[in-house]
C-alpha cells in the first residue's frame, strides 16, 4: 500500500527518490490489484528495490553508503492480526511484535540519513495503535522532532490499504506523522520556542501515543470472522453466534458485524447458509 504514497510523490515531481517493498515483485503483485501500473511508473521515476528489510536498511547494499534527506514509513504494520481470538482486548503478540519493528526502523534508518536529515512515521492514534510506543531515544542517535495530523490529501491517489491486501481501504484512525532527526549537541531554548516544535514530543519529556479509541475497522472484524469460523463447531453459526465469540473489547454491533459478513460474502469468503430452525437469521460458513 505504500507505493501508492511513492507513486503519489513521483506524480508531484520529486527526483532522487529510491522506494522499497519488504515482499518480492511477484507477492506485491499479487496482494495488490493496481500494483503493476505503480511499479511501471516508479520504476520509470525512481530506483524500486524489492525484498527489502526496514529493520535492516543500513545493512542493505544498495543503500548502506547513502544519506537521505528524509525516509518515509507509513502505516507500518507486522501482519500480525490487531486481534485475535482468545484475548478480550488487542492481540499482544500484535502489539509487541509492532513496537519492535518500529525500533528496530528507527535503529537502522539513523544510519543513513543526512547530518539535517528527517525519518517520518506515520501511525494510526486509536487503540490498538496507541500501545505502539516509540523507543528510549538515550542510546539513539536521533530523537523527537515534531509531530502533525496526517493529511492523505497531500499525496494525490493514495489510500491506506490493508497489509495483507485484502482490503482495499482502510480507515486512517486520526493517524499522525512523526519526525525524528539527528541529536543536537547544543540546543538553543529560543530557537526550539520559534520553530514551533510541539513542547510534548521532544526528546526531554516522556513520549506517548496520544489516545482516542474508536471501534475495530472492517478490515479487523474481517480477520476475526475467517478466526471464529474455522473453528471447529458443532452447530451452524449465524451473526448472534459469532458475535458471541469476538472479543468483548473491540465486539462490533450486529448491524456492523452483518455488513462485515455481506462484504466478504461478496468477496467470496464466506457462504451464506439456511437459516437455524429457531430464527430465520441466516448461517455463515467459510467459502
Amino acid at each position: 500500500w505504500r507505493w501508492l504514497q511513492q507513486a503519489a510523490i513521483v506524480k508531484s515531481g520529486h527526483h532522487n527518490i529510491i522506494s522499497t517493498f519488504f515482499d518480492n515483485e511477484q507477492a506485491v503483485i499479487a496482494k495488490y490489484g493496481k500494483a503493476r501500473e505503480h511499479i511501471a511508473l516508479l520504476r520509470d521515476k525512481s530506483t524500486v528495490l524489492f525484498e527489502v528489510d526496514a529493520t535492516e536498511l543500513h545493512s542493505h547494499p544498495r543503500l548502506t553508503k547513502k544519506k537521505f534527506d528524509v525516509i518515509i514509513f507509513t502505516f507500518p504494520h507486522t501482519g500480525v492480526s490487531n486481534f485475535a481470538c482468545g484475548y478480550s482486548g488487542p492481540n499482544p503478540v500484535s502489539i509487541e511484535s509492532n513496537k519492535q519493528l518500529i525500533h528496530d526502523f528507527l535503529k537502522s534508518a539513523q544510519h543513513i540519513i543526512a547530518h539535517d536529515g528527517e525519518i517520518l512515521i506515520t501511525l494510526k492514534t486509536s487503540a490498538p495503535y496507541n500501545k505502539w510506543t516509540f523507543p528510549d531515544f538515550a542510546e539513539y542517535e536521533i530523537e523527537p522532532k515534531s509531530n502533525h495530523c496526517f493529511d492523505a490529501q497531500l499525496f494525490p491517489g493514495y489510500v491506506h490499504q490493508s497489509t495483507k491486501g485484502h482490503v482495499n481501504c482502510v480507515n486512517n484512525g486520526m493517524a499522525k506523522s512523526y519526525v525524528f532527526s539527528k541529536k543536537r549537541k547544543h540546543r538553543d531554548e529560543n530557537e526550539i520556542g520559534e520553530t514551533g516544535e510541539d513542547d510534548e514530543f521532544s526528546a526531554s519529556t516522556p513520549f506517548a501515543l496520544s489516545i482516542q479509541f474508536i471501534v475495530a475497522d472492517d478490515d479487523d472484524i474481517q480477520t476475526l470472522v475467517m478466526e471464529v469460523l474455522s473453528l471447529p463447531h458443532d452447530t451452524k453459526r449465524d451473526v448472534l453466534d459469532i458475535r458471541r465469540q469476538l472479543p468483548e473489547a473491540i465486539r462490533p454491533d450486529t448491524r456492523q458485524l452483518k455488513r462485515v459478513l455481506y462484504q466478504m460474502e461478496v468477496l467470496k469468503k464466506v457462504k451464506r447458509g439456511a437459516p437455524k430452525i429457531c430464527n430465520q437469521k441466516p448461517t455463515w460458513t467459510l467459502a
